[in-house]
C-alpha cells in the first residue's frame, strides 16, 4: 500500500480533486435558470437559501475533510507503530501544541460582561441572528483559540527569523 501511495498518491488524489470538481461544477451549470435568477436577485430575501445545487459540494467537501483525518490518524499510527524511537520528536510537537491550547484555554476570559462593547454587540447579534445562546464557555473557548493560533504564529515567524539568520552562517 506504502508503494503505491507513493507512486501514485499524488496523481490519485488530483484525480479524484478534478473528478469531484467536475461533477460539481456540473451540477451547477446544469440547474434550470430561474434558480440563477433567484440566486442573483437583489430583492430574493431566504428562497435564495433553499437552492440545492451546491449541495454536493458541500457533501464531497465533509467527505474528503473526513477520510483526510482518517487517512492521517491511521497512518500516523502506522508510523508509530512501525518506528517508535523514530516518532519520539513527532509526539513532543504535539505535546508542546496541546500545552500552548491548554495556556491559552486556562488564560482566557470567560466572563462576557468584562469584554468590550465591541465584543458584547458582536455576540448579542451572533444570538440574534442563530437564536442561540453564547456562553462564558465559547467565548473562554474562541478566546483561548485565538491566543493558542497568535502564539503558535509567532513561534513560526521566530522559527524562521532564527534558521534563517543560521543557515546565513552555515
Amino acid at each position: 500500500m506504502y508503494a503505491f501511495l507513493n507512486k501514485y498518491g499524488q496523481l490519485l488524489a488530483f484525480g479524484i480533486g478534478v473528478l469531484i470538481t467536475i461533477i460539481f461544477l456540473g451540477g451547477i451549470f446544469s440547474a434550470p435558470d430561474p434558480v440563477f435568477e433567484t440566486l442573483a436577485s437583489e430583492s430574493a430575501g431566504e428562497e435564495k437559501y433553499e437552492t440545492n445545487i451546491f449541495n454536493f459540494g458541500m457533501y464531497a467537501a465533509g467527505l474528503l475533510v473526513v477520510v483526510a483525518v482518517a487517512a492521517a490518524l491511521i497512518f500516523g499510527i502506522m508510523q508509530f507503530a512501525s518506528n517508535p524511537k523514530g516518532s519520539i520528536k513527532g509526539l513532543a510537537g504535539l505535546a508542546v501544541l496541546a500545552i500552548i491550547v491548554f495556556v491559552g484555554y486556562s488564560s482566557a476570559n470567560g466572563d462576557i460582561a468584562s469584554e468590550s462593547a465591541e465584543i458584547q454587540n458582536a455576540i448579542a447579534k451572533f444570538e440574534d441572528s442563530n437564536e442561540t445562546t453564547f456562553t462564558g464557555g465559547n467565548l473562554k473557548f474562541i478566546s483561548g483559540s485565538i491566543l493558542a493560533a497568535m502564539v503558535m504564529i509567532g513561534l513560526s515567524i521566530l522559527t524562521l527569523v532564527v534558521f534563517g539568520i543560521r543557515s546565513i552562517f552555515k
